[in-house]
């Protein structure tokens, strides 16, 4: 069983400036977005229910790297000023 799935096709710098709109059309409407590059197809923006079932199909399992897990942890910035000279 096969279904038509419509497909957007923009450019990577179209895409960066909506980035939420290629988002929501995946999300909300099951609408694919490819990336292109110097008009080469590139990548793929699709839903997570669709990139899921993709996944099923191929047999395939997703791994979540341990870095992405968890946000970075914040960052103590320390400045130094350096000594006045008399």
């Amino acid at each position: 069983m096969s279904a038509t799935k419509k497909e957007n096709q923009k450019s990577i710098a179209d895409v960066r400036n909506s980035l939420a709109e290629a988002i929501e059309k995946a999300r909300y409407f099951d609408e694919t977005t490819v990336l292109t590059s110097r008009s080469k197809r590139v990548a793929v923006i699709v839903g997570m229910d669709f990139y899921e079932r993709a996944l099923e199909a191929l047999g395939e399992e997703r791994v979540l790297d341990e870095g992405d897990a968890t946000p970075a942890p914040k960052r103590k910035v320390v400045v130094r000023r350096k000594p006045q000279s008399d």
